[in-house]
């Protein structure tokens, strides 16, 4: 199973829709490295934040493979922090719908998974 993030930049956008993904061998050695003691968890999510919202205001032709590389540690480490480590209130199933607004990132129910298509 792919681990997905639904990006949108909200209502509004005509770039409105992002779908990144992990598959289980990326997401597996990069929650290893999540894993090892010292990691600052609250950090690799703002940094894998930064990291997506770059993403889907970079072109096309400027994604190379250190850029690919970067969004699936990003998307590892979302998936990660919002399905696994998070406590079980806050928890997630499944894919992440991360909604920009107003410069913030905020999470979001996926009301229809069936509109994203199923990778």
């Amino acid at each position: 199973m792919k681990k997905r993030i639904i990006y949108s930049l909200g209502e509004g956008d005509d770039r409105d829709g992002y779908v990144f993904e992990a598959d289980e061998l990326q997401y597996g050695m990069i929650v290893a490295n999540l894993m090892r003691e010292g990691v600052d968890l609250d950090a690799a999510l703002e940094k894998a934040l930064a990291m997506l919202a770059a993403i889907v205001r970079m072109n096309e032709e400027d994604i190379d493979e250190d850029v690919l590389s970067a969004q699936s540690v990003a998307v590892a480490t979302v998936w990660f922090l919002f399905n696994e480590a998070a406590d079980e209130e806050d928890r997630i199933e499944g894919d992440v719908v991360l909604v920009e607004k107003d410069g913030d990132i905020y999470v979001a129910e996926l009301i229809d998974p069936e509109t994203i298509g199923n990778a």
